[in-house]
């Protein structure tokens, strides 16, 4: 009964892994000029309308320091307060952060830093791509153990 549980709770665990494993398909590209203008789209291509955007300065990283909401062909732009120096950080997400990019604007004592701008690739989503694909495949295996091991009580 134990190995039942222990088999049924690792399925449930790994049922919630493919939508995070989605949230790689954004991507963002952006252009420099008086403001700094991102366009994300979705992996086939159709822009990121409507996905929140919410900036974070340096001097206060837990708080908003603006919220946005992308057009309806996915851009959105904004001009950091140069006088806050550090790493800005921009989130791109959809309402149930399903669909997600987060990059960093980074400001230093003359202003943007611009080869600096990154896409914060903090968490690895790749494993997690990979869990996806696999995740079919182990429930199959540890139902099919279920059953054997059911089968075999009776």
């Amino acid at each position: 009964m134990k190995s039942l549980l222990v088999a049924l709770v690792a399925c449930l665990a790994l049922v919630g892994l493919p939508s995070s494993a989605w949230a790689h398909q954004v991507e963002t590209f952006y252009t420099l000029g008086n403001q700094i203008e991102f366009q994300s789209v979705l992996g086939e291509g159709e822009p990121f309308a409507g996905a929140t955007v919410t900036i974070y300065a340096p001097n206060q990283p837990n708080r908003p320091w603006r919220t946005l909401t992308t057009d309806d062909e996915g851009r959105f732009a904004f001009v950091p307060d140069e006088s806050i120096p550090g790493d800005w950080e921009v989130a791109i997400e959809s309402e149930d952060v399903s669909h997600a990019d987060y990059w960093t604007v980074p400001v230093g004592e003359q202003g943007i830093i611009y080869d600096g701008i990154s896409l914060d690739d903090s968490l690895d989503r790749h494993y997690l791509t990979a869990a996806a694909t696999l995740t079919p495949w182990l429930m199959a295996a540890v139902s099919g153990l279920g059953w054997a091991w059911w089968k075999k009580r009776r």
